[in-house]
């Protein structure tokens, strides 16, 4: 998993690990299915915009401040 943190922000795995929702939780409020939050979180699908700021949402972030898995 990707867990690299720099002074720009921080990783969406901090967040989540932090934050009292789990991974069906978050896909269930994103609209989305947990297998494909799963694959955005581990760097094997990219996050698309609309995704990325569903999930700031819900996890009370600015979607711009939080290092996004990367493919």
């Amino acid at each position: 998993m990707y867990t690299k943190s720099n002074k720009k922000g921080i990783t969406l795995e901090q967040i989540m690990s932090k934050h009292p929702i789990s991974l069906r939780g978050l896909a269930r409020l994103i609209a989305i299915s947990p297998s494909m939050l799963s694959r955005m979180i581990n760097g094997k699908r990219k996050f698309r915009v609309e995704h990325k700021k569903r999930v700031a949402f819900v996890l009370r972030k600015n979607y711009e401040e939080i290092i996004w898995p990367g493919k």
